[in-house]
Parts: C-alpha cells; sequence; structure tokens
C-alpha cells in the first residue's frame, strides 16, 4: 500500500468514529425531544433515521473528495498527519453544518408544534 492510501484509509476511519460519535451522543436526547413533541413514534423513528443518514452520508462524501495529493512519497510522518487533519478539519465543518442545519428544522419543528399543544 502506498503512504496516500494509508492516509486515505486512516482518515476514512478517523471521518466514520466521529460521525457515529456525534450521531451517538446526540440520538438519546434528540429521541426524547421528538417523542414528547410530536407523540409519533413513527416520525420519531424517521428524524433520527434522517439525522443518521445526513450526518454519514456527509462525512462519507467529506472523505472520499479527499486525495491527500499535498504530500508525496518521501514525505516525512508530519506531513502526512497534517494532511489527514485537513481532512478531518472539512468533516468537522461539513458536520456542524449539518448541526446547524438540524437544529434549525428541529426548532420550527418544535414552535409549530408546541402552538397546537394544549
Amino acid at each position: 500500500m502506498s503512504p496516500r492510501s494509508i492516509a486515505f484509509c486512516i482518515s476514512f476511519v478517523i471521518v466514520i468514529a466521529v460521525a457515529f460519535l456525534v450521531d451517538r451522543l446526540i440520538r438519546p436526547s434528540l429521541g426524547k425531544l421528538l417523542e414528547e413533541i410530536t407523540a409519533l413514534p413513527p416520525a420519531t423513528e424517521f428524524y433520527l433515521r434522517s439525522f443518521a443518514i445526513a450526518i454519514f452520508f456527509m462525512a462519507i462524501a467529506t472523505a472520499l473528495d479527499s486525495t491527500h495529493s499535498d504530500v508525496n512519497p518521501g514525505s516525512h510522518f508530519m506531513e502526512y498527519v497534517w494532511s489527514i487533519a485537513s481532512d478531518l478539519k472539512d468533516v468537522l465543518q461539513g458536520i456542524f453544518g449539518v448541526l446547524l442545519g438540524y437544529t434549525a428544522m428541529i426548532t420550527i419543528l418544535v414552535a409549530c408544534l408546541r402552538r397546537r399543544q394544549p
């Protein structure tokens, strides 16, 4: 395996781990909030699954976009570390964008459905 493919594999594993961690940290409280607001288990399941799909697809798309072309086969170890960190930065920015959009959507949902409840 070439050093670039090793860097790609390492960054891909880290990206999937970060996406999984974000999903597992947010899922319980988001599920409770949605269950209380919607009182519809299928709606809660739909929103939780759509959140997971959005996070994972964004993370995978960003990871697959990385080429690690900024490092050469004879580069030092730290150049690979910085290349992986650069990929991780892009993924974290994307996850932040998904979280921001999803938070806005859930806030609108809560505001609309709270008004209808007695």
